[in-house]
């Protein structure tokens, strides 16, 4: 069908059961008419600014033949931890919708719509069974992550300024040293950037505008809120906001002219806060239950995580309601089925409604953002403007006809003359504005209030203000755009997400139940590298926190590393233990030196800190450092979703409940050099005591994953717990379908970027095969994001050489086991019997890299033949995310042997020594000037993004082969 503008309210009904807003059909056709985004979407909170998400997937499938006029990739941003993503529930729906049309759409004609969408974006997808990818970046994965598997995928990816903004920079946060350009190179071509509720982002803002400037990114920003920061130098925004039409709409003018009076009380600075809250409400159940509402919903919102659980630990446990706390700081594994299970009969609309026990939200700032609740009362903590606009915005949300009350209190501390640590003067002031427009105390929050009159200018003075970015200098890209190594002279990228005053960034704790404090203390950093290579920390099982809170919970300074926001940036006084103690162990991926025990003055913003389960610090709801319980471990749930491509049980003394039972497991698990028998995971299950007959049940169950394990086919590989480790004789039990190979080449989810993974796979890969199928997905890649032609073909070739090194006859030996004397007469790219003690064997230089040796090769080529050869070398060295500017070793061969390959029978002797060397020169250009002359000429993100094109290539080709 010939798609256009007027089906995408078609599309909207089919997909999520409503037609779509004057404005939000309006933005399509603006989009349709001339692919331009609006700077603004003016809008006031329950106007459906969601949609904004479905619109730029319709835009991108209306130019899916020229999709660099589209995105591909669209993220949505908030400043804020959240414990609930409606934004990332609803792009799920939309990517399933796509992925089974006829499934989803209602109506013939829906589903017409639907499936052209689903087949236009599928052209460009890496499959089109899968049109749409819906992602949460978050940090602690290390790892290549769905969304960054080919760099034409359609995506919408929900998260943070941080996670964006950390990747933008080149300094991705919970991205390995190595994948970072490919993040860096995706993310700053072809992507909008949806920022909802911007205000407090201002500084992100800026920094989005100087990449733009000075690198030359891609990036299209859209600002959404109903509070919207003012433009700085005189910049006049292009919005879109509600029209006549708009107002006029049945559903949008109930939800606008919802009254919402909300009475103002001041707690007394030496009074506690709890009754205060506690009274309050109480009020308004009984509010509620004068007007004939029984089943209620009630949030108690709070600026601080500690005063909330405060505030929880008194409202739980009554008869007469439930309460269920929300903060930001929590393992989306744990929070998200049971809150989303607690919240959904409250949702807008939802029917479950009438029949639902009453409910009291004990929140933080994570509820002011894409969460969809429609609440009966609230009661909040005086906020800024922006915030408490927010807040109230989920208050009736649906315009039903009931009286909405709402209570704000103003503890001492937030309207004294002593700025707060996260909103500084803005909570007092707007708090006196609501005193001065308000009656006997007493403002209406809604639609039509006296607050929705204040200018642009008025509201911007009361709303959360942040510093200023630090001016962006060029040269702070140049240093940030080297990832290899980064350089000692490195500037905080935080600073330029939340203003030069804003404190670190966050980091990511995870808790392991088979690791103790005695295997920290012991400094067993090999051992647990080890061990944590086997399951590999996940994001679902990680709680962010700042990194002055996790250096003070590991201080055991427990209160201070409590008063934490769900908003980024709170000042933090931050004095770290420097006894230089190991304090936690950080993981940074396999191969990166990162990777090992840290101590407090150690640890950085972004890292992923493994810590034992038996420090505490963390319950069911989130981040609780004043807990002292061991943590459950959840990390088999988090790697639930892998199981049909990885699974691995850890068999550790955690998992028994007495000494009988540990001691048969360790027989049992001694394999010595005895084959795995293809039931030895039901075996395992066996010794297991069983549920029925424990007198109390171990903290981490693995029976349902041993089960999984029992029915999965092929190989298993066990692999021992260390001596020395608090769980020595346990073992992990691996099973993986990308990699049936023996126990001792298992290894954690293969990549490209793993040294090992790089040159071993089950069978025998030809190189001229492996180079033949990487050039061919690169040049369809670069072709469909209709890159010019002389670049698609300088991609081709980089794509064809780039592993021209491993013809070296040494390199061939490796794959051969060690044995010169079995090099194998046509080269191979990868191998089964390649290992570390066949590199030693080989003659090979530690930390040799075959890409280095490629560039030689590209240059002694007899077809070498290209565009641009500079791109063309660059490309080829850096496939595998290392000399970016430099590379670590030193080659001891001059002159050595190349093997026949890439249509050379007879290579000639490199002109030139390759880029690991201070004597390279290319038209003479060292490496590192090759990096400069290159970032000049086709941008800091679009070299990146061609790196990007070739690497990716390269690994799904080599995923093809596995």
């Amino acid at each position: 069908m010939h798609l256009r503008a007027q089906h995408f309210a078609e599309f909207l009904v089919a997909v999520h059961g409503h037609a779509p807003f004057p404005w939000q059909q309006r933005l399509v056709d603006e989009l349709a008419a001339t692919d331009a985004w609006p700077d603004l979407l003016h809008l006031p909170s329950g106007a459906g600014k969601t949609v904004a998400v479905d619109a730029a997937v319709f835009h991108l499938a209306l130019r899916h033949h020229t999709p660099g006029r589209a995105a591909l990739r669209i993220c949505t941003v908030v400043d804020r931890h959240l414990v609930m993503d409606h934004t990332f529930a609803h792009a799920c729906q939309l990517a399933a919708a796509l992925a089974q049309p006829a499934n989803a759409a209602k109506g013939p004609k829906g589903r017409e719509v639907v499936a052209e969408v689903a087949r236009r974006l599928g052209s460009l997808a890496e499959s089109p069974d899968r049109p749409l990818v819906a992602q949460r970046l978050r940090g602690g994965v290390p790892l290549e992550p769905e969304w960054a598997r080919t760099p034409t995928q359609p995506v919408v990816l929900c998260s943070t300024v941080d996670q964006v903004g950390s990747r933008l920079l080149h300094r991705g946060y919970g991205v390995s040293a190595r994948m970072r350009p490919v993040h860096a190179g995706l993310l700053g071509q072809n992507t909008l950037v949806l920022i909802d509720e911007a205000h407090a982002a201002e500084p992100f803002l800026q920094t989005l505008e100087a990449i733009r400037t000075y690198g030359r990114a891609d990036t299209r920003t859209v600002l959404m809120a109903a509070t919207p920061p003012s433009a700085k130098d005189g910049q006049a925004r292009r919005k879109l906001a509600l029209s006549d039409a708009d107002l006029h709409n049945p559903v949008l003018v109930r939800r606008l002219r919802a009254r919402k009076p909300a009475s103002m009380v001041k707690v007394p600075r030496n009074r506690p806060a709890g009754p205060a809250f506690f009274k309050c409400v109480l009020a308004a159940r009984q509010n509620l239950a004068q007007q004939g509402v029984a089943n209620c919903a009630l949030a108690v919102v709070t600026n601080r995580a500690d005063l909330a659980r405060r505030l929880f630990e008194e409202l739980r446990g009554r008869d007469d309601f439930d309460a269920v706390l929300l903060i930001g700081r929590c393992r989306s594994v744990e929070s998200e089925s049971s809150v989303a299970e607690r919240l959904a009969p409250f949702r807008t609309g939802a029917p479950e409604r009438a029949n639902a026990r009453p409910l009291v939200i004990v929140a933080t700032q994570g509820i002011e953002a894409a969460v969809d609740i429609d609440l009966d009362a609230l009661v909040t903590q005086a906020a800024p403007l922006d915030a408490l606009r927010q807040r109230a915005g989920r208050l009736n949300r649906g315009g039903r006809d009931i009286r909405a009350p709402a209570w704000i209190l103003a503890l001492g501390e937030d309207v004294g003359r002593s700025p707060d640590p996260v909103y500084g003067d803005r909570i007092r002031r707007t708090w006196e504005k609501c005193k001065e427009l308000g009656a006997d105390d007493t403002i209406d929050l809604g639609g039509t209030g006296p607050l929705a009159t204040l200018t642009a200018e008025e509201g911007a003075a009361l709303s959360t203000q942040r510093d200023d970015a630090p001016v962006l200098m060029p040269a702070y890209l140049d240093l940030w755009s080297q990832t290899s190594p980064a350089p000692g002279a490195d500037p905080d990228v935080s600073l330029f997400f939340h203003g030069k005053g804003a404190a670190a960034g966050d980091v990511s704790l995870v808790w392991r139940a088979d690791i103790a404090l005695t295997d920290l203390r012991a400094a067993h950093a090999e051992a647990l590298s080890r061990i944590v290579a086997l399951m590999p920390p996940q994001a679902a099982e990680a709680v962010q926190v700042p990194v002055a809170a996790a250096r003070a919970f590991l201080a055991d300074r427990r209160p201070q590393a409590g008063a934490v926001a769900d908003i980024p940036g709170q000042h933090q006084d931050d004095n770290p233990d420097r006894s230089g103690r190991f304090v936690a162990f950080r993981w940074a991926g396999t191969d990166a030196g990162a990777t090992g025990l840290v101590a407090a003055t150690e640890i950085r913003p972004g890292d992923v800190l493994v810590l034992p389960a038996e420090l505490g610090g963390c319950d069911r709801y989130g981040w609780h450092p004043g807990s002292r319980a061991p943590v459950r471990d959840v990390a088999d749930r988090a790697a639930a979703p892998f199981v049909s491509r990885r699974v691995a049980v850890r068999v550790s003394r955690d998992v028994v409940y007495s000494a009988e039972d540990w001691r048969r497991l360790v027989t049992l698990l001694d394999r010595g050099d005895m084959p795995i028998e293809p039931d030895f995971a039901s075996r395992v299950r066996e010794e297991l005591t069983p549920e029925a007959d424990r007198p109390a049940s171990p903290q981490r169950s693995i029976r349902s994953a041993l089960a999984a394990l029992a029915e999965a086919p092929g190989g298993l590989a066990v692999h021992a717990y260390p001596p020395g480790l608090a769980s020595a004789g346990g073992a992990v039990l691996v099973w993986s379908a990308a990699a049936q190979q023996p126990a001792r080449h298992a290894v954690s989810f293969p990549s490209t970027e793993d040294d090992a993974g790089s040159h071993s796979a089950p069978c025998s890969v030809l190189l001229d095969q492996h180079s033949e199928a990487v050039a061919k997905v690169a040049g369809d890649a670069a072709a469909t994001l209709g890159l010019d032609a002389a670049t698609v073909e300088d991609v081709v070739l980089a794509a064809r050489l780039h592993d021209a090194g491993k013809a070296d006859r040494r390199f061939q030996a490796m794959l051969a086991g060690g044995d010169d004397w079995n090099v194998p007469p046509v080269p191979l790219a990868k191998s089964a019997r390649a290992s570390a003690r066949a590199w030693q064997m080989a003659g090979l230089p530690p930390h040799w890299r075959h890409e280095a040796q490629s560039v030689r090769l590209c240059l002694a080529h007899p077809h070498f033949q290209a565009n641009d050869p500079a791109l063309v070398l660059w490309l080829v060295g850096t496939h595998h995310g290392l000399g970016r500017p430099f590379f670590g070793f030193a080659e001891t061969a001059e002159d050595p042997e190349v093997l026949p390959c890439l249509g050379v029978s007879s290579w000639p002797a490199p002109a030139t020594p390759g880029p690991e060397s201070l004597a390279f020169a290319f038209r003479g250009e060292t490496w590192p000037e090759l990096f400069d002359t290159l970032r000049r000429r086709y941008g800091v993100w679009g070299l990146a993004h061609l790196e990007a094109i070739v690497r990716l290539a390269d690994h799904r080709a080599s995923e093809a082969t596995a």
